[in-house]
């Protein structure tokens, strides 16, 4: 289960996590040149695709509330826990038919 504050994603299609450096040192010793990480940051994306509606609506809630908000994850092989996120949300794209569906990626970056 995929749980960003009050809402429960649906699985996405994809999902991947990196690390952002938020500070470094470059160090100069005995006439070598190496890289000192002092701070990172997780990303997390999240692709989804074919979303109804009312799925759209509820990730859209959070990302309009502008502040952190909690993320986790709860899944038989992955567990992700409580970790306070910034939302942006990239490309939005819309497919027709029957039914409204809507497919975008949610960038979840942590507070630190």
């Amino acid at each position: 289960m995929f749980q960003l504050g009050a809402t429960t994603l649906p699985n996405p299609k994809s999902f991947t996590r990196d690390f952002i450096e938020t500070s470094a040192q470059n160090l100069l010793i005995q006439g070598k040149s190496t890289k000192k990480t002092e701070s990172r940051k997780e990303r997390f994306v999240l692709v989804f695709q074919e979303l109804t509606q009312v799925q759209a609506n509820s990730i859209l809630s959070e990302y309009r509330l502008e502040t952190e908000r909690s993320f986790q994850v709860t899944e038989t092989n992955l567990a992700i826990s409580a970790t306070d996120v910034l939302i942006d949300i990239s490309p939005r794209e819309y497919s027709g038919g029957k039914a409204y569906r809507e497919a975008l990626t949610l960038i979840l970056t942590e507070v630190s």
